[in-house]
């Protein structure tokens, strides 16, 4: 944040009571958000700072109501000026999941996460959010431009570059058939935190969407952060299926199916805004991340004959070895 702006920042706030001068950094995220913790009243508040000329809160401030009525564990709204993007809300504290999982808590974390998700799919009022459908060819391309051409340096010809759309758009039909429920779209380790009462807390979903019942949890639980073992996956897998099973929904199979199918185009949407954040935005840490995000993809391309086309493309560009 620029000195100007942070100066605002703390005046707006000064005028609303707050002490100016504990205010301090909390986080930064991958986008223009920038996140301080302040002090009034011996209470600690989490702050937002969102450029008004880069995002609008809107989003953020309806969504955020309608995840209330629904009874989810999300930040209070103190103070607000829409205007100038400023928002004072709880403080969540310091426990991301990030920071928390392990083999002895994992269980018990993503059994309360899980919890949320279904609460967020069986509650939540989707009145006027936006389709997924309509995001998923902007996503695949962030990979195609990011990633392979400007990352890895790769020049594709039309017909690279057709046949790779092609397959994207296979797998954007398959998306679109999947039932379709309240998304928070960003559901991960780093979005999570360990609350006392009504765990988790849960931040960052401004940008929830009607989209594929799958894609919170596999969000979830194959983490472009962290990497968990087939069993687990597969035991949180059936005990969210079996928490969600339907007239409707009764095939774990197919389920399963969507379930991976989802987690592939997350992945694809993932490694591009890691690679756009490093260089759009000069966050190069989320490069490491690419490896991880990439074996996800790896092994869902190897699993299904369907996807063959799309894994001997990968495999002729020698994506795998340029990033390992």
């Amino acid at each position: 944040m620029g000195s100007t702006r942070k100066q605002e920042l703390a005046t707006w706030l000064s005028d609303k009571g707050y002490d100016s001068s504990s205010l301090s950094v909390l986080s930064a995220d991958a986008s223009f958000r920038q996140y301080y913790r302040i002090n009034k009243n011996n209470i600690s508040y989490a702050v937002m700072d969102c450029p008004s000329e880069d995002e609008s809160l809107d989003s953020f401030l309806k969504i955020t109501e309608k995840l209330q009525q629904a009874k989810l564990n999300v930040p209070e709204i103190f103070d607000c000026d829409s205007s100038k993007g400023f928002l004072v809300t709880t403080d969540f504290g310091n426990d991301l999941y990030s920071k928390k999982l392990n083999d002895e808590t994992v269980y018990c974390l993503y059994t309360d996460a899980i919890e949320a998700i279904v609460k967020m799919q069986t509650k939540v009022d989707c009145t006027g959010l936006k389709d997924f459908d309509n995001f998923y060819e902007d996503e695949n391309n962030l990979f195609i431009d990011w990633f392979l051409k400007k990352h890895l340096k790769i020049e594709l010809d039309s017909t690279s570059s057709s046949q790779i759309n092609t397959e994207f758009n296979k797998i954007n039909d398959i998306l679109k058939s999947i039932p379709k429920t309240f998304v928070h779209r960003d559901y991960h380790s780093r979005n999570l935190l360990i609350t006392e009462l009504n765990n988790p807390g849960i931040i960052d979903y401004q940008d929830a969407v009607i989209g594929p019942m799958t894609y919170d949890l596999v969000s979830l639980l194959k983490d472009c952060y962290v990497t968990w073992n087939d069993g687990l996956i597969e035991d949180m897998l059936e005990s969210f299926f079996t928490r969600m099973k339907s007239d409707t929904i009764n095939n774990i199979s197919d389920f399963r199916y969507w379930f991976e199918i989802t987690g592939l185009q997350r992945h694809v949407k993932a490694i591009g805004i890691f690679s756009r954040l490093n260089y759009r935005d000069g966050k190069s840490g989320y490069l490491q991340d690419i490896p991880r995000t990439y074996a996800y993809i790896d092994k869902v391309l190897n699993k299904y004959e369907e996807l063959s086309t799309l894994n001997k493309i990968f495999s002729n560009l020698k994506i795998g070895n340029k990033i390992s």
